[in-house]
Order: structure tokens, then C-alpha cells, then sequence
């Protein structure tokens, strides 16, 4: 499994990723809409242009006059030269509605549109889309009047049949839609492509980081054990006088305290940044448990906890892991545990077989863990929340070696709330 800073590393660039494939996908998905809307528009105005055409020269041709009826009204409903997808048409009325000219002998289903008519006699024009015959029709119906002036004798109702604008947007849409989907994944890989590059120097200055940790922390193991001796010295001589001697106890508990987290430190940048630091060989958990009880024991005694260790029934648990570092993940959870736990209760430890893998679970009466912090108390540093006691705190590294370490096991450690109260700490490591 990835240690924490490549999964921070994963997680900052699928986030970067999203992002910039959100804010490329909606500039496509604006310009395609733009384009589509430019597109049908042009297209609209060059279908009205031609309509209008058309109905201004049949209206030219019959200069205000109102032909005789030619007898459009009793040709034959099928016309020798059917209308296409694009053609246009014009139909001369009276101001009945009755058809006096119709020079494509057109019979569709629906017109003369008597709407149309009735807004051309009072207004003088009326554009709109009408449905005749099943076809979608663009409609124009300009008024007749005299040259000498008055009401209106007559329209001319042009139509141009849309079938092929029609066909022409679907094609258009289909177009766009196509190029947008072929840009999309293009903006896909080109992400993924930006935000691995851009990541580079931060995954370099991470292992800046850990070098430097790794250094800092083997450079101030000496200046730490030399100050723990010398103020033991002060101490067992006597070069103290008695209202400093706790100045002098307190000196050696934090030169204690700046080992153990130095000690730390070095664990986890060693576990973190050399995948050789743990050697999975075969090994028994349930040799390893009770070791990790036995060491941790007489602190218990100390801090007024009492460990008790219970098994599954499961006499061995093999896997292949290090027992040392495995040691180190356990000797941890029981420190935290015997230390957050109040006086006089007890430490639980299991282990057994679930599922095909091994686990070990510490449990503690103490507050436990608020749900919120139960993935941030495995960050370095990290503290949890007010639930959690603020005495006897610890160096808020603890919790993070163990992650490091049970990761490299290709295990999985979380913590939940505890049956009696508390928190509930599990391991848990495949089988071999």
C-alpha cells in the first residue's frame, strides 16, 4: 500500500485533475452551445430570407391585383412534382381563405393556414411554423392591397418545407456533440498529463523533507542523551539544591520525552521512504501479541490500568511480516491505550482469524475517538479532538509510525468505538 504522502500526492492530483477536466468541459460544452446556437441562427435568418424572397415576388408579380380563380381548388390532389425537403411554395387567398392561385399545385393537410390569414388581413404580414401534411412547414402570409389604397382584397402564404433545416441541425448537433465528447477526452489525458507535472516538485520537496527529517532527527539523538545524563548526574550528586531538584526531574522526563520522539521520527521517515526497512519473512501474530503485553505491563501497573489479553480461538496466526516492527505497532497501541485509559480500568487485547486474515484489537475505557478525527489521528502530529484526554499527551507521532508500519505489511489499522465505552484500536494483516 502507498504511504500517506503518496496517497496525499494521489488524492491532490485526482482533485487537480477533476478540476481542470470540470472548468475544460464546461468552456466545451459553452462553446458548442455557442456554436450550435450561431449555427441555427444563421440558418433561420438564410430560411426566412429565402421565404421572404419568394412571397415578395409572387406579391411584385400580382401588383396589388387579386387574380381570377384558376381553379387550384379542383386540380388534382396529386401533384406531378411533389414538394421536396427544402422547396418553397406560395398560395395566393382571397380574403376568405379560398385558394385562387396555386402555381405548385400544393394540397397539404392544414393550409391555407386561416391564423396566418386572419393576422396577414389585419397587420399586413405573419411569419411563423406550422405542421401540414406531417411536414414542418416555415410560413409567410404578406397582404394584398389595391395600388389605389384600402382594406386588403387577398394574401400570398409562402411556405418553405424545414424537413432539410431540420435534418441539417440534428446533423449539426450530432457534429458538436461528437467534436465535444473527442475534446473531452482529449481535455482528460491532457489533464492528467498538466497535474502530473505540476506535482513533480511537490513530490520532490516531500523527499526533501524526509531527508531532512531523517538527518535533523539522527543529529539530535546525541544532544539529547548528553542532556538526560547530565542532568541524571546533577541528580545523583547532589549539585542541586533542593528547591531546583524538580527543575531537574523535569529536564530528565522531557530529555526523555525529545528521545522517544526522536526515536519516532526516525521510524517514520525510515518506514516511509525505504521499503526495505520491513522484511516480511513468516511469522506468528500470536507469538507476537502476548511479547508486546509482556513489555508494556508494568507501565500499565504504573499508570493504574490493568492488560488483559483473550484470544480467539485460533492457536496460530501466521503471516509474513516483521516481527520487530510488528512488535513496535502493538507496543504503541498499548501505550496510547494504558495511557488514555482513567485508573483502574482495564486494556483489552484480542486477536484471532475474520475473513481470511489476522487481527489484533486493543480497546481502552477512555473517551474514544469522535468519528471526525478517527482518520486524522494517524496523520504526524495530528491530536484529536475534545473528546479525547489532554493529559499525559504524547508526541503525536505514535499513531502515524503505526500506519507506516502496518501499510508496508499490506495491512489495515482504523479505530472505532469500543463495546464498553472507549476506543477500539485493530490491526488487521493477510495470511500468508
Amino acid at each position: 500500500m502507498p504511504d500517506p504522502t503518496e496517497r496525499l500526492i494521489a488524492s491532490t492530483r485526482r482533485r487537480l485533475a477533476w478540476l481542470t477536466l470540470g472548468l475544460l468541459a464546461t468552456l466545451l460544452v459553452a462553446m458548442g452551445l455557442a456554436t450550435l446556437l450561431v449555427a441555427v441562427n444563421q440558418l433561420d435568418s438564410a430560411t426566412d430570407a429565402a421565404l421572404t424572397a419568394t412571397a415578395q415576388g409572387v406579391l411584385s408579380s400580382l401588383e396589388g391585383q387579386l387574380p381570377a380563380t384558376t381553379g387550384g381548388e379542383g386540380e388534382s390532389e396529386t401533384s406531378d412534382e411533389p414538394v421536396g425537403s427544402a422547396d418553397t411554395f406560395a398560395l395566393v387567398l382571397d380574403h376568405l381563405g379560398t385558394i385562387v392561385q396555386n402555381p405548385r399545385n400544393v394540397h397539404l393537410a392544414g393550409l391555407p393556414d386561416a391564423a396566418a390569414l386572419a393576422v396577414a388581413m389585419s397587420g399586413g404580414s405573419d411569419l411563423r411554423t406550422v405542421t401540414a401534411g406531417g411536414l414542418p412547414i416555415r410560413l409567410e402570409t404578406l397582404a394584398i392591397h389595391p395600388p389605389s389604397g384600402g382594406p386588403a382584397t387577398g394574401v400570398v402564404q409562402a411556405g418553405l418545407i424545414l424537413t432539410l433545416h431540420d435534418q441539417q441541425v440534428r446533423d449539426l448537433e450530432r457534429t458538436i456533440v461528437l467534436v465535444g465528447l473527442v475534446g473531452l477526452a482529449c481535455s482528460a489525458l491532457l489533464a492528467l498529463l498538466l497535474t502530473g507535472r505540476a506535482l513533480v516538485p511537490i513530490r520532490a520537496a516531500f523527499a526533501t523533507e524526509r531527508r531532512f527529517v531523517a538527518a535533523a532527527s539522527h543529529e539530535l539523538r546525541t544532544p539529547a542523551a548528553i542532556i538526560r545524563a547530565s542532568a541524571e548526574v546533577l541528580q545523583r550528586e547532589g549539585l542541586v539544591q533542593e528547591e531546583g531538584s524538580s527543575l531537574v526531574t523535569g529536564l530528565v522526563a522531557e530529555a526523555d520525552r525529545l528521545s522517544r520522539l526522536v526515536v519516532q521520527l526516525l521510524a517514520l521517515s525510515s518506514s516511509r521512504a525505504d521499503p526495505d526497512a520491513v522484511q516480511l519473512v513468516p511469522a506468528d501474530l500470536a507469538e507476537i501479541v502476548p511479547e508486546a503485553v509482556s513489555r508494556i505491563r508494568a507501565l500499565a501497573d504504573e499508570r493504574g490500568c490493568k492488560l488483559v489479553l483473550s484470544t480467539s480461538p485460533a492457536p496460530e496466526l501466521p503471516i509474513l511480516g516483521d516481527a520487530d516492527r510488528l512488535l513496535q505497532v502493538l507496543v504503541i497501541l498499548l501505550d496510547n491505550a494504558t495511557r488514555l485509559a482513567p485508573s483502574g480500568t482495564a486494556v483489552d487485547v484480542r486477536m484471532g482469524l475474520r475473513d481470511g486474515r489476522a487481527w489484533v484489537s486493543v480497546d481502552d475505557h477512555g473517551p474514544g475517538v469522535a468519528v471526525e478525527d478517527r482518520l486524522r489521528v494517524f496523520e504526524p502530529f495530528a491530536r484529536a479532538g475534545a473528546g479525547r484526554r489532554q493529559r499525559r499527551e504524547g508526541t503525536g507521532l505514535g499513531l502515524a509510525v503505526a500506519r507506516s508500519l502496518v501499510d508496508r505489511h499490506h495491512g489495515t489499522i482504523s479505530v472505532d468505538d469500543a463495546p464498553g465505552g472507549g476506543a477500539r484500536f485493530t490491526v488487521s494483516l493477510p495470511l500468508q
